[in-house]
């Protein structure tokens, strides 16, 4: 780690790895996947599996809508692996296990194994509240009661991450309802530039009980009596919640480059606001504010409208907001070509994930910025009346493409607002020009491998032949270093020695703990002390690469051994 929390005045915020799970997507690729595939990740149930449920749609004589977005098994905790009792994995909200989980996924994508690694490491979660929790009785010891007090409150997320992550910088739940993990993520920025911070896991977690079943539509209400969010198309009538939680790793973006860290994207400038009163009602949306935080955003980020090529909007898929969120991006870019910018919504994949709806919206647009391709945006067959405008700026794409290059930088804008009108608006663009790997100078490299079980580091041995399979030409010597330096040391061990990736996977698929090629030149510079490490020993690894640049790369994370409890 080369870098120390100062005050700091560039504003460039390096995104250096995204984690999360999602209705049917257990990662953030099969999120990006199924955005490619126009695929809706919303569950439809059937009357039986309703009733098994508890639920009985012929008895309510209501609007039964039989969908929803639910994550699979939300209960099941690697408990061993964060070293927690069962008992107390009892009373904690699911909220807070998959918290956990996916802050060190995060953590671990961008190479790192502790929030100390890189310095100080601060922690914001957009939260909601549970509809999980058990309530304390008078039944419940004291103890029992104090483990249910913090392992049902939203108030426990970010802190039980700082807690087992070790993250020593400030660690908030922010509830701003909707736009809840947006807004934790331009707080993570304002702690990066304030030098609060070295590195920032800032994200947002939403999941509801009672799971898989559907919702009763009320005319009048924000709920599809369809259950599809149709985000600004003419028929569109209403939304569908889903669950979701992501978190992304920030950093600053010198640092990220001083210290080889991967970049997916750069936050070039955010804002925050609120509505006020200047709205029809408190829950409702208001066009001034929504402007005014676009504006602010572009203008901290020291971008134009007419350089934006994507919009993630909130689009909620209800005419009312969608309309009011027209208005006020058409204000903004009242000076843009017409067609120029490409306007899509998440939530048409995925519902409205609630407090993690931003953090998902923010995903789709780093995935774009990064890979230059402009996504499509489903459910949208015939556009509102606003945008079959000849000379709206805006376009809704129903096929993905490639980014043009009309522009000189590949840049996005997210929204996402949240009832009571706090608004958040975050500028990302595509990240800088990456140099070409170097060659080492080391003859071989040291590759540890380690877990809690030795199932788990059978499971990470498959994980990496199969990444190396899929990335043959990774530089070994930042494996070895990733591996040494990004990921923790734990009991049950095997060590390599190789010269080059065809070497390593064949060390991994060999038995032996202690792999090495027969060459005497190694046996004292690299099987002495591989031998020592896999047998339990701390050993120096600031010994190896000491006069090399090596980067940290995004391999396969530790393989949880969930168990539901």
């Amino acid at each position: 780690m080369k870098s120390k929390t100062q005050m700091h005045y560039s504003t460039d915020i390096a995104i250096t790895s995204i984690a999360g799970r999602f209705p049917n997507a257990d990662s953030s690729q099969d999120l990006w996947d199924a955005i490619l595939g126009k695929r809706e990740l919303i569950s439809s149930y059937t009357n039986e599996e309703l009733h098994h449920r508890g639920v009985n749609t012929d008895e309510t004589g209501l609007h039964y809508v039989p969908r929803g977005g639910y994550l699979q098994d939300p209960e099941a905790f690697d408990y061993s692996y964060f070293q927690i009792m069962p008992r107390e994995v009892s009373k904690m909200d699911p909220q807070q296990r998959i918290c956990l989980e996916v802050c060190h996924e995060a953590l671990e994508l961008s190479g790192y194994s502790s929030g100390t690694d890189a310095g100080i490491c601060s922690v914001f979660v957009g939260s909601r509240r549970s509809t999980w929790q058990a309530t304390p009785t008078l039944n419940h010891s004291p103890a029992d009661a104090m483990l249910l007090f913090g392992g049902g409150s939203v108030d426990a997320l970010a802190t039980r991450v700082a807690y087992k992550l070790n993250c020593l910088g400030p660690a908030v739940s922010v509830g701003t309802f909707c736009s809840g993990s947006l807004v934790a993520v331009h707080m993570a920025c304002n702690s990066l530039l304030l030098g609060e911070s070295d590195m920032a896991l800032a994200g947002g977690v939403c999941v509801r009980y009672p799971a898989h079943v559907g919702y009763v539509y009320h005319a009048g209400g924000i709920l599809s009596p369809t259950g599809r969010v149709r985000a600004f198309d003419e028929k569109a009538d209403g939304t569908i919640f889903s669950d979701a939680a992501a978190f992304v790793v920030l950093r600053r973006l010198e640092d990220a480059l001083l210290n080889g860290e991967p970049i997916l994207a750069v936050i070039k400038g955010s804002a925050i606001n609120n509505d006020g009163a200047v709205k029809a009602g408190y829950s409702a949306p208001g066009v001034s504010g929504q402007e005014q935080v676009i504006r602010r955003a572009l203008a901290a980020a020291d971008v134009r409208a007419d350089q934006i090529g994507l919009i993630e909007a909130h689009g909620t898929g209800t005419p009312v907001g969608d309309g009011i969120e027209l208005r006020a991006l058409g204000r903004v870019f009242a000076d843009v070509s017409a067609r120029s910018c490409a306007l899509g919504s998440i939530k048409s994949n995925l519902g409205h994930a609630d407090c993690a709806s931003g953090i998902a919206g923010l995903i789709k647009a780093i995935y774009a910025v990064n890979l230059g391709i402009i996504p499509p945006s489903m459910n949208c067959e015939s556009p509102c009346a606003e945008l079959r405008d000849p000379e709206s700026p805006f376009y809704v794409p129903t096929e993905s493409r490639a980014w043009d290059n009309d522009k000189a930088e590949r840049i996005a804008g997210v929204s996402s607002f949240g009832i009571g009108g706090t608004n958040v608006h975050v500028v990302v663009a595509e990240p800088p020009a990456t140099k070409p790997d170097t060659p080492s100078s080391a003859a071989a490299h040291l590759i540890p491998l380690s877990a809690r079980t030795e199932a788990a580091l059978a499971q990470k041995i498959l994980d990496l032949v199969k990444y190396f399979e899929q990335y043959p030409a990774v530089n070994i010597a930042d494996v070895a270093f990733t591996l040494q330096r990004g990921r923790r040391h734990l009991p049950i061990r095997k060590a390599i020695v190789a010269r080059d990736i065809h070497e390593l996977i064949s060390g991994l698929l060999d038995k032996s703990l202690v792999v090495a090629p027969q060459l005497s030149e190694l046996q004292e510079m690299y099987i002495s002390p591989a031998s020592v490490w896999q047998a339990g020993e701390s050993i120096n690894w600031d010994i190896f690469y000491q006069t090399e640049h090596r980067k940290r790369l995004p391999l396969p994370t530790y393989p949880f051994e969930r168990t539901a409890i």
